[in-house]
């Protein structure tokens, strides 16, 4: 067995989340598998090795939490979601569910509607000119489409991304940030479940689709109820983040938006290479279940291993030419939603909200221009925007 490699990188670091990558390039340099000091946690970031923590469900678990707290020595801060924070064959069960509600068929039935949101949208934006493509977009086209094919109500809809923050800010330290933020918005997970509830729900969403699993003996109803909460928590906030970037990564890349807008057919393409080269989803974490070895490293039973996919996007030994963008690039094995049986169940409709809303703007907008510098918000979870002053041409 090698000995064991650390590092004092903190990846919940402003300086950290500001720029990870020149941090990987620190962490691939010193080895396939590093113990990062601070936090006590060992990581991953090459994509081989990232592909084989993901891949394996039986060494590297779920049930331990999504984020750095170890749920097999602390209690959750909610009830565990049953399909992020459960290993096969109980999530096996549940993802059947989600697989159908959320299959070729009803994306292909939503496409028509979320065309004509997106055109709206960038109408509006495009007569404004000068915008911020946060506002203006990346958040506001989800926030419609998304709760919208779900089944719910109109009113409240921003909660959605207060209790996103919630979940995705748990899988950091908890800090002075956390838990100010969770005293002033404490009423927003009980707000969640109760939109959750099927009386509360349109009956031609998603989520009365997944009720109607229920009727039918698949889940419970108890179940029904936190699919629809984690398919809620998890829905929104990455959708957006995803969106953001890959506006500014077209704006800052002239030659790249040229390419869009000659071939508004390269919109999938181009959502998944803004993924691939600057994904919202940075790092997941998985839990050892038993003593194993990794890369020639032993790691002993319930370890947290941080497995940083942004790292594996711009791996050179898988990607060539990584740290150029490129929307015409043929991308294999793009991990930006995680891989294996805990691959993110909703991706495709993530990937259908992102390609719908880049080809819109390829088709009405001549050129995007950052009017100021983006600002990213550096609290622990998603890696995203807050603010991206552009204007549309």
């Amino acid at each position: 067995m090698s000995s064991r490699i650390t590092s004092t990188l903190d990846p919940f670091s402003p300086d950290f989340r500001a720029d990870p990558y020149a941090a990987y390039d620190q962490l691939r340099a010193l080895g396939p598998v590093v113990w990062l000091e601070q936090h006590g946690i060992w990581c991953v970031h090459h994509y081989d090795t990232c592909m084989k923590v993901l891949s394996n469900y039986e060494v590297y678990s779920n049930a331990g939490g999504g984020g750095i707290k170890n749920y097999f020595h602390e209690e959750p801060w909610r009830p565990p979601s049953i399909i992020l924070e459960v290993d096969p064959p109980d999530h096996t069960r549940t993802r059947t569910v989600m697989n159908r509600v959320l299959g070729p068929r009803i994306l292909r039935e939503l496409r028509e509607g979320f065309e004509a949101v997106a055109g709206t949208m960038v109408d509006e934006a495009r007569a404004l000119g000068d915008v911020d493509g946060v506002d203006a977009l990346s958040r506001r086209f989800p926030l419609k489409v998304f709760p919208d094919s779900v089944g719910l109500a109109e009113d409240g809809r921003d909660k959605l991304l207060v209790y996103g923050a919630m979940v995705f800010g748990a899988f950091g330290p908890e800090g002075d940030w956390y838990r100010s933020f969770m005293a002033e918005n404490a009423d927003v997970p009980a707000w969640i479940m109760d939109r959750c509830q099927r009386a509360n729900l349109s009956p031609d969403g998603i989520g009365e689709m997944i009720y109607a699993a229920a009727d039918d003996g698949q889940v419970t109803p108890e179940e029904a109820l936190m699919l629809v909460r984690t398919f809620l928590s998890a829905g929104v906030d990455t959708t957006v983040d995803s969106i953001g970037l890959a506006l500014k990564l077209l704006a800052e890349h002239p030659e790249q938006y040229a390419r869009l807008r000659a071939d508004p057919g390269l919109a999938r393409n181009a959502f998944d290479e803004a993924t691939r080269f600057d994904s919202s989803s940075q790092s997941l974490f998985r839990t050892t279940l038993c003593d194993t070895e990794l890369a020639g490293q032993a790691i002993g039973k319930h370890e947290k291993v941080m497995v940083f996919i942004g790292s594996a996007g711009r791996d050179g030994a898988h990607f060539d030419d990584p740290d150029t963008f490129d929307i015409t690039r043929r991308i294999k094995g793009q991990m930006g939603y995680g891989v294996g049986p805990h691959g993110c169940v909703g991706q495709m409709f993530a990937r259908l909200e992102g390609e719908v809303l880049l080809r819109a703007v390829a088709e009405r907008v001549d050129r995007l221009e950052l009017t100021g510098p983006a600002e990213f918000r550096l609290n622990p979870g998603l890696r995203g925007l807050s603010r991206l002053p552009m204007a549309l041409h």
